[in-house]
C-alpha cells in the first residue's frame, strides 16, 4: 500500500518534469513541384554524412512534401516495411521542398536533445542530374544521394503538414 502511495505521489512530479515546448513552425509554404531536375517515382539514398554505416532514404513527392529516415543501408526499402511505417508518425520525418536551379531547400523537424519540443532544421542538395544529389553538411562531410525507383511510395499525407 504505501509503494502505491509513494508511486502515486512521484509520478506526476517526474512527468512535470519533463518540459514541453511549442514545436517551431515552417517558415516556407509547401508549393506542388512540377520540374524535371530530378525523379519522384522512387527515393533517393546515401550515407549519413560522417557515417559509415546509416544512410538516409529520401522521398520527394509532387505536391512539395518530402519524407525521410534513416537506416542502415537495405537493398529493396520493402525489407524495413515496419521501421517506414513507424517514422512516418514522428514529425522529425517530414518536411517541405522547393527547387531553385540547381538547389534543393528542404525545411523540416528535428527533436530538441534537452526538452521535447521540434526544432526546425534546413538543408540544401545540389541537383548534379536527375539520379544523383549532393549533399555537404556544416562540418564539411559530404555525400552523394543515388535515385532508387520504388513504388508504391509510402503516402504522402500526414498530420504534421498542411
Amino acid at each position: 500500500m504505501k509503494v502505491r502511495l509513494i508511486l502515486f505521489l512521484i509520478i506526476p512530479f517526474v512527468y512535470s518534469c519533463i518540459e514541453t515546448l511549442s514545436d517551431e513552425e515552417l517558415t516556407i509554404t509547401r508549393t506542388h513541384y512540377y520540374g524535371k531536375e530530378f525523379r519522384l517515382d522512387g527515393y533517393y539514398t546515401g550515407l549519413v554524412p560522417g557515417q559509415s554505416v546509416y544512410y538516409n532514404y529520401i522521398f520527394f513527392y509532387s505536391n512539395g512534401v518530402t519524407y525521410y529516415l534513416g537506416h542502415t543501408f537495405v537493398e529493396d526499402i520493402n525489407q524495413i516495411k515496419i521501421d517506414v511505417e513507424s517514422s512516418r508518425k514522428n514529425k522529425s520525418s517530414w518536411g517541405i521542398f522547393h527547387v531553385k536551379n540547381d538547389t534543393i531547400a528542404i525545411q523540416g523537424w528535428r527533436l530538441r536533445d534537452d526538452v521535447y519540443q521540434n526544432l526546425l532544421i534546413n538543408y540544401q542538395y545540389k541537383i548534379i542530374n536527375d539520379t544523383t544529389l549532393f549533399y555537404k553538411d556544416s562540418r564539411g562531410d559530404t555525400t552523394c544521394y543515388y535515385f532508387r525507383r520504388f513504388s508504391p511510395k509510402p503516402d504522402s499525407t500526414n498530420v504534421f503538414i498542411k
